[in-house]
C-alpha cells in the first residue's frame, strides 16, 4: 500500500472513529476546542459500544465512501464480532459545499440488549482536496 494512502485511511478511520463514538453516544473524547460546546450526550447512561463495533461501523463506513463511491441510497451493514450488536451507514443525499462533493449520511445502531427502536444519528461528511472524506 503507497505511504499516502495509507495516511488517507489512517486520517479517515480517526475520522470515523469519532463518528462511531458518537453513535455509540458514549461521551466521546473531545478536541479541546470542542469540550467548550454544549454536549448533548452528557450524562447518558444507555448502552455504549465496545471498540470491536466501532472498528466494524469504521469499516462499513469507509467501504460505503469509498469502494461504493458514496452513491445515494447505498448502506452498508455491520455487526459486532462479540456483541452481536448491528449497524447500518447509508447514503441519505449528496451535495456540494464550498466546491467539495459531500454526503449526508444515517446511521443507525441496534443493540442487542436493547430491543426497542435503534439509535440514529443524521451527519455529513465532505472529500477533501486529498480525497479524504471529513466530518463537517
Amino acid at each position: 500500500m503507497p505511504a499516502r494512502q495509507f495516511v488517507s485511511n489512517a486520517r479517515l478511520s480517526k475520522s470515523w472513529c469519532a463518528i462511531f463514538v458518537l453513535l455509540g453516544l458514549l461521551i466521546a473524547v473531545w478536541p479541546t476546542d470542542a469540550r467548550a460546546q454544549i454536549n448533548p450526550f452528557r450524562g447518558y447512561k444507555g448502552p455504549v459500544l465496545p471498540k470491536e463495533d466501532l472498528e466494524a461501523g469504521q469499516a462499513a463506513a469507509r467501504k460505503l465512501l469509498t469502494e461504493d463511491q458514496a452513491q445515494v441510497g447505498k448502506a452498508e451493514a455491520w455487526t459486532g464480532p462479540k456483541s452481536g450488536n448491528q449497524g447500518t451507514v447509508s447514503v441519505l443525499r449528496a451535495f456540494k459545499r464550498q466546491g467539495m462533493d459531500c454526503r449526508a449520511l444515517k446511521s443507525e445502531v441496534r443493540y442487542r440488549e436493547d430491543s426497542s427502536s435503534p439509535r440514529t444519528l443524521n451527519l455529513n461528511v465532505c472529500r477533501l482536496p486529498s480525497g479524504e472524506w471529513k466530518l463537517m
